[in-house]
């Protein structure tokens, strides 16, 4: 197989091989990125072993989590089905002994966390063991095989559990399957998502112990061990053996109920843990003795402080930072004033006691001579400036951080590289700002230092590529640059974040389509792949996942964002967005103004105005316009309150020349033209908004059709915004545009779905509450 090309993935090398599927390292030819390709070993071909593989692909794809591996692709070449999936680098769990409490409990959160979300699609995993585990060189745990995994939904009854059984039964791997089975799924019962959550203690046993929890020289004993015997709690580990034990009880109905349960348990005991040194040092004693240390201390702890009042989280230290100014006279790296500052921005972002403003919005300040001043306009505590000069093949930088109260100079430092090796003297920057700034900000590095990149090309390309406008045609070139770096150094997460964003703006704002979309959202989960702390695209996952329906899993992950930078206007923004799309617009709206009360210049908040306008509060959204004020989107946003209060008059008067086809559609209805006319201009629109996903874009034309008359396209446009579980039916009772059809029977209809929708969400959101 190997040096042979499947499809359009050359085979490299064999990476293993287990019961059912045997496993390569190969490259996509196209996108040029490795990946791992799983298919059906070479041996006759089994129809079980095809129809797993099948399934496997299916369940896991249908997943977005950074602790689950990825699948990008299901195929069949020569009746051979196979699939391709994200290339993890480290090691699987099997075989791995004890592991320390503190690592076993990070991975054991991770373990909860993407249950949790693989249980709110509705797919339960139903062979999770220690070889299905694999944790990355960076530390981060992804679940893999998926090959048993089955929707809750599926037929549910004990000849499909049973017939599942047998197929573990007769596999190679019998023993070490059966061992983390639960005893409903011994019994070839019906099973939930409480079967993954026995396992998941299982494996924690095993984990915490180095021994398995049941063991037998044959099924039947194991069975019996499972169905009969309680194994003695993990002296090795006192604080995580009732989280344990709990979660393998044998009547589920006193088991863990959910995986979030789960997880909120181990997050307690990880803050108890980081605040309770004497706790932690109990490992030595006897584990009832140091159980009941545990109990004393906590009881104590809650005695002291019972009455206390709550504390606000303490407020991140704000930072600027401004485009750096050429020095040396040289324009062929002109780019580096735009690339230098935002990469700066990546490496500062990492920690997470700095609130870091976004360089959209500070680029503009190009030329501008006075910090203090940009840095109160900002509203940050400290600007950072530099500038740069290539001169006699030397690059030098210099780089000085500006306290804006007493306008002082906070700290500088200069650095000199080859100037051509930007990695070099990106690393030094990254060096110097973390042992020189850091301190002098009262800033500990409170997280690791972010991936580096390894290829001087390829991260000359990215350098390019940052400083480059997102209009459509520098999106294009910028996206050719990334596709080149990327397959260079695949192992950068930066440039794959980068290149999510830039082909979303491609298929959003210009000719890309869902082809772009889709491709943003894989460049995404790759980057965070790489790095779980890049916000960026953990931002841009949210969105992506919020404006395809899958509100669930969007709100699980900017809930998790929120707890990992609570003081950050982007992670509050990311809830609002969620709730906005559920039709929670006076939660939505809160978040809103909470995330400007922490980051009043941001122009990533500016969609919050959709909220405020979808409540009918024309002022607070035109505040929110303004922060991205004179842009094309700011003018759509304005001319949509103007319809909403009937303006035509200054309609026709703000509409530009380069406006987009609907709003010459509006002056179309306002010259006077016929239905007939009327809906000639509107097909094209109408077309290619239904091959689109976001509900909310196409709630808004929903609202142009009303506008103009055209009510059979404002009916269709808005039972698709609900089908696609864009869930706001307040704002189907507010919007003045839908004044004339709230009677209809067909909107009603419309209506009673948005709903549901929200109250599917209302419910899921109680049931998997933290």
């Amino acid at each position: 197989m190997i040096g042979r090309t499947i499809s359009h993935y050359r085979i490299l090398e064999r990476l293993g091989e287990g019961g059912m599927g045997v496993v390569y390292k190969a490259e996509d030819t196209r996108l040029g990125r490795l990946v791992a390709l799983k298919m059906i070993s070479e041996k006759p071909r089994d129809p079980i072993a095809i129809e797993r593989l099948k399934r496997e692909a299916r369940a896991a794809s249908s997943l977005n989590h950074p602790n689950i591996c990825t699948i990008h692709e299901i195929d069949e070449v020569d009746g051979q089905p196979f699939f391709v999936m994200e290339l993890l680098e480290g090691r699987t769990l099997r075989d791995t002994g004890p592991l320390e409490h503190d690592k076993l409990l990070d991975l054991a959160i991770e373990f909860a966390d993407a249950l949790a979300a693989a249980h709110s699609a509705h797919i339960i995993h139903r062979d999770l063991k220690p070889a299905n585990l694999f944790v990355t060189n960076l530390g981060h745990l992804k679940i893999l095989d998926f090959g048993l995994a089955k929707l809750i939904a599926e037929r549910d009854d004990a000849s499909e559990e049973a017939t599942a059984m047998r197929e573990l039964t007769n596999s190679n791997t019998t023993l070490g399957t059966i061992a983390y089975m639960s005893p409903e799924q011994a019994r070839g019962e019906p099973l939930d998502a409480r079967s993954d959550l026995f396992s998941f203690g299982a494996v924690l046993y095993e984990l915490a112990t180095g021994a398995k929890a049941f063991t037998g020289t044959t099924s039947a004993t194991i069975f019996d061990n499972i169905l009969h015997r309680q194994p003695a709690p993990p002296a090795q580990q006192p604080t995580l053996a009732p989280i344990i034990m709990k979660a393998l009880e044998k009547d589920r109905e006193l088991r863990y109920q959910s995986a979030a349960d789960i997880r909120a348990d181990l997050k307690r005991l990880k803050h108890s843990d980081s605040h309770a040194p004497v706790v932690a040092r109990t490992r030595s004693l006897t584990p009832w003795v140091a159980v009941a240390i545990v109990i004393l201390v906590a009881g104590i702890i809650v005695w002291q402080f019972r009455p206390a009042p709550k504390v606000a989280a303490s407020r991140q230290t704000t930072v600027a930072v401004l485009p750096f100014a050429n020095i040396g006279g040289s324009h062929d790296r002109d780019y580096l004033q735009l690339a230098l500052p935002d990469e700066l921005i990546t490496i500062l972002s990492h920690s997470r006691s700095l609130a870091v403003r976004p360089f959209a919005m500070t680029r503009k300040f190009t030329g501008d001579v006075d910090p203090q001043k940009i840095g109160k306009t900002l509203s940050v505590s400290n600007v950072i400036t530099g500038d740069y000069r290539h001169n006699g093949g030397k690059l030098g930088l210099t780089v000085e951080a500006i306290n804006v109260d007493n306008n002082s100079v906070l700290w500088r430092d200069s650095i000199e590289v080859n100037g051509e090796d930007l990695i070099a003297m990106r690393n030094e920057l990254s060096s110097r700002v973390r042992s020189g700034l850091f301190p002098r900000l009262n800033i500990v590095s409170d997280t690791r230092e972010p991936d580096r990149p390894q290829n001087d090309e390829a991260y000359a390309l990215y350098m390019r590529a940052l400083a480059m406008s997102s209009d459509a045609a520098p999106n294009k070139q910028a996206i050719e640059l990334l596709e080149r770096a990327v397959k260079l150094d695949p192992a950068y997460a930066p440039a794959w974040s980068l290149l999510g964003h830039r082909y979303y703006w491609d298929g959003q704002y210009a000719d890309g389509g869902m082809a772009a979309i889709d491709r943003g959202e894989a460049d995404h989960r790759k980057a965070l792949s790489l790095d779980p702390d890049l916000i960026t695209s953990r931002r841009g996952l949210i969105i992506h996942l919020t404006e395809k329906g899958e509100l669930p899993a969007a709100y699980l992950q900017a809930r998790d964002l929120l707890a990992r930078r609570p003081d950050s206007g982007d992670a509050h923004f990311t809830v609002s967005y969620v709730l906005r799309y559920a039709g929670l617009l006076r939660e939505s709206a809160r978040e809103c103004e909470i995330a400007r009360s922490l980051d009043p210049t941001n122009q990533g908040l500016r969609s919050c105005a959709i909220a405020f306008l979808r409540l009918n509060d024309h002022a607070r959204a035109r505040q929110f316009i303004q922060l991205d004020a004179g842009s094309q989107w700011s003018h759509i946003l304005v001319m949509t309150i103007l319809l909403h209060e009937g303006n035509w008059d200054e309609i026709e008067k703000e509409t530009r020349p380069d406006d987009r086809d609907f709003w010459r559609l509006l002056v179309s209805y306002r010259k006077g033209s016929s239905k007939q006319e009327l809906e000639r201009e509107y097909a094209p629109l109408r077309a290619a908004e239904v091959g689109r996903r976001d509900g909310e874009n196409t709630f808004f034309y929903a609202e142009i059709a009303a506008a103009v008359g055209l009510d059979r396209g404002a009916l269709e446009m808005l039972r698709i915004a609900v089908d696609r579980h864009y869930c706001s039916y307040p704002a189907l009772d507010s919007d003045p545009l839908f004044a004339r059809f709230r009677e209809n029977p067909e909107f009603q209809q419309i209506r009673q779905t948005a709903i549901q929708c929200q109250q599917s969400f209302v419910s899921w959101r109680a049931q998997n509450a933290p």
